[in-house]
Parts: structure tokens; C-alpha cells; sequence
């Protein structure tokens, strides 16, 4: 079984041990979210000449602490990075890889506050999570997720518009891929105005 066969199966057995403090959104991230997020890193690293195997690693792994805790838990980052690496080095990742996958595409996927990844392979993998995140359903799974949990339309929009506008403009590091996006972000602000 090669590198990314293996990882992959772990990732899918922890998702699918259905840990009893996963987030509340873990099956459907699962389902909907994390291996699209994978393809579309491989995608765009053929694309882009970047390093494939380590850009979908990343993909597969950039949350996967969802898999037995919220994502709201101070600790989720860190054991993000804790899973991660064992499952990189179980499934024979170098040391240098381990590095770029983690400390780089894992640590910096969001872009928040001004860091963003340095390694092409991690500026793809931020790109392939925005494109997924404003291609896919998970807006609408994210209304229908919080107002379970008691939150209004004018509050989820409050946290929406911000994370659509932070996926197109700063997600996204390849401009014809932002191109091909805008009819997909102007729909997805379009749901919360």
C-alpha cells in the first residue's frame, strides 16, 4: 500500500470510529468535505507543479482533530498536529515532509491574521478547502448546523460573510482559479443578504 493509500485508510478509520466527542459536524466532513478537499489538492498540484502526494496528505489532514473533538476546544489545533504526524510517520512520510504537510499547509490552511503557507504545497491545499467550501454545500450545512445549535440567520450570516469573503480573497492563491470561483462566491454571499 503506498504513502497515500495508507493515510487515507487511516483517516478514514478514525472518521468512522464515530469517537463520542467528534464534532457535530465530523460525519458530515467526512462525507462532504475532506476527501473533495484531497482531490481537488491533487488536482491543483498537477496544476500547478506542485509536489501532489504531499498537497493531498495535507488536504486529508488539515482538520482531523474534528474526528474526536469540537473544533471550538482550545487543544484542536495542536492535536490536529499530534494526529497527524503519527499518521504521516506510520505511513512512511520523510521527516522533511512531516514538516511541509504540518508546520506548513496543516498550520496555515486558514489564513487567518495575515498567515498564509509558504510551500506551494500548502498555498494548494488552502485553495483546494475555498474552492470546496464555496463549490460544495457547506454553507447550507452550516446554516442548518447552527441554527440547530440556536443562532439566527442575522448571527450565522455575521460569521458566514466574513469566512466566504477570507475563501475568495485570501484562500485562494491562483487567480484563474479565483476567476472560475466568482459566480460560486456571489452565490454563497448571495444566501445570507
Amino acid at each position: 500500500m503506498d504513502h497515500l493509500e495508507n493515510l487515507k485508510k487511516k483517516v478514514s478509520d478514525l472518521y468512522l470510529s464515530k469517537n463520542d466527542t467528534r464534532d457535530s459536524w465530523a460525519d458530515w466532513l467526512y462525507e462532504n468535505h475532506i476527501f473533495l478537499v484531497a482531490d481537488k489538492a491533487g488536482e491543483l498540484a498537477d496544476k500547478y507543479g506542485a509536489n501532489r502526494e504531499l498537497a493531498m496528505a495535507s488536504a486529508m489532514l488539515h482538520d482531523i482533530a474534528d474526528a474526536v473533538m469540537s473544533r471550538f476546544t482550545e487543544l484542536h489545533e495542536e492535536e490536529s498536529f499530534k494526529i497527524a504526524k503519527s499518521f504521516l510517520k506510520e505511513s512512511n512520510f520523510s521527516d522533511e515532509e512531516i514538516e511541509i504537510i504540518v508546520v506548513d499547509a496543516m498550520k496555515f490552511h486558514s489564513c487567518r491574521d495575515g498567515n498564509i503557507p509558504k510551500t506551494l504545497e500548502g498555498k494548494v491545499v488552502a485553495t483546494a478547502d475555498a474552492v470546496t467550501h464555496l463549490s460544495s454545500d457547506f454553507f447550507e450545512h452550516a446554516i442548518l448546523e447552527k441554527k440547530k445549535d440556536g443562532m439566527t440567520i442575522p448571527e450565522i450570516s455575521l460569521w458566514a460573510i466574513p469566512k466566504i469573503d477570507r475563501d475568495f480573497n485570501t484562500k485562494i492563491f491562483f487567480e484563474d482559479v479565483r476567476k472560475e470561483m466568482i459566480s460560486y462566491y456571489e452565490k454563497q454571499k448571495a444566501l445570507f443578504q
